[in-house]
């Protein structure tokens, strides 16, 4: 749920509405609005806008006004004339198609790294680093996500696992112990057997950083950090997801990189030395061709 979703329907009391509306009213604008200017506005006082903060799971009113003026930024952030559920219509040609999901692609890659922030970010790959294995967790068409990053990671000497099956993901994840790491993919936060699995990573105290969407939703709740995907698609109601997973796979291949970059040559040579000593091929392409 967005955060804006949120203060619309939570239970405020009347003095805390008033000062709710006021700031849903207001948008990116209280940016330059003080607590007293706001209190004076809107016939409360400042300490109303820390109740109103503590309801919203937020510390103080500082967290409470950082996030809101990002979410409000994101949501209104031009996204270019393409509409991510529908990036063609019926009889454009193939190259009109072409060009409108690679415009998307670009533009959703772009979108993803306005998202990305320092400190989450700093902190997925210190909790990924430190993990003894790195389970990833994901369903679906995101599974192939998740089996392409493991690739990568075991591939430079670093000890992943991901798993196809449900029964399979909650045993794993019922085994799993502080010592390790686990990273869930899921665009909704709401699915199921992903729920069901962080609950049982929770139990063990497992460290969980999650690959999510804007707003805050049952998986990010159970996570030590979030980082943000595209969000620009509806549920079901779109051709395919050409923006999530662009977002969701960029956001893999940072985190692969800031793992290799964080042990750069010895990763490098464990995965050139793997390659040379299982990688046959005949390549008469002179651009690939290994010297």
């Amino acid at each position: 749920m967005l955060l804006q979703e949120k203060m619309k329907v939570g239970d405020f009391s009347p003095s805390e509405r008033a000062v709710v509306n006021f700031l849903l009213e207001k948008q990116e604008l209280i940016e330059d609005y003080t607590t007293t200017r706001i209190a004076g506005e809107t016939y409360t006082s400042p300490s109303v806008l820390v109740r109103i903060s503590k309801k919203l799971g937020f510390s103080g009113y500082s967290q409470l006004k950082k996030a809101f003026l990002e979410e409000v930024r994101y949501l209104k952030r031009d996204f270019g004339s393409l509409d991510a559920n529908q990036p063609f219509l019926a009889g454009d040609s193939p190259m009109t198609i072409a060009a409108a999901v690679t415009k998307l692609k670009e533009e959703s890659l772009q979108d993803t790294l306005s998202l990305l922030r320092r400190d989450r970010l700093q902190k997925a790959v210190r909790l990924l680093e430190n993990g003894e294995t790195i389970r990833v967790f994901a369903v679906s068409n995101l599974t192939f996500l998740a089996e392409e990053f493991v690739h990568k990671l075991r591939h430079t000497g670093i000890r992943a696992e991901t798993y196809s099956t449900s029964n399979t993901m909650y045993q794993e994840a019922k085994m799993a112990t502080c010592r390790d790491c686990a990273l869930c993919l899921s665009y909704s936060g709401e699915t199921p057997e992903l729920l069901r699995a962080a609950s049982l990573l929770r139990q063990n105290r497992v460290p969980l950083v999650v690959l999510s969407s804007v707003g805050e939703n049952s998986l990010t709740r159970m996570a030590q950090t979030v980082l943000q995907v595209a969000t620009r698609e509806k549920s079901y109601s779109k051709i395919g997801a050409f923006s999530s997973l662009e977002s969701m796979s960029l956001l893999l291949d940072i985190l692969y990189s800031c793992l290799f970059a964080a042990d750069y040559d010895r990763r490098y040579s464990y995965k050139i030395n793997l390659s040379k000593a299982t990688e046959f091929r005949s390549i008469d392409n002179g651009v690939i061709r290994e010297e």
